[in-house]
């Protein structure tokens, strides 16, 4: 898994998927209609390109629904939280950066004036 986690750009088939989640190729096919997390990428063909990220979000379902015994409805609630809580502080973080930038701007744009008279 160090390898996955190592490399952010690394995608791999299904078969390659299946293999380190440990399921059948055609269970990642079913959980991908279940969980908005999982979007593989798809070649014109159609072929399947599972990204690190999806296989991070696969590794959790597999260990939600099989080890700890949830539910597809309740695995779904409980990564749509996660997600949900990821987004707000992503959120808050880019309005922060975004502020930042607007008062670096606005000092720039007094400083320039005053330069200017």
């Amino acid at each position: 898994m160090s390898n996955l986690t190592s490399n952010g750009n690394s995608f791999f088939t299904i078969s390659k998927t299946a293999k380190i989640i440990g399921v059948q190729s055609h269970v990642l096919r079913f959980w991908e209609k279940k969980f908005s997390s999982i979007n593989p990428k798809k070649s014109q063909s159609g072929r399947r390109y599972y990204s690190s990220k999806d296989i991070q979000y696969l590794l959790m379902i597999k260990k939600l629904l099989y080890k700890e015994g949830f539910t597809i409805k309740g695995a779904i609630n409980i990564i749509d939280k996660k997600n949900g809580k990821s987004k707000i502080e992503n959120e808050n973080l880019l309005n922060e950066k975004l502020s930042e930038a607007i008062n670096l701007i606005k000092e720039g744009s007094k400083i320039i004036k005053r330069n200017l008279n």
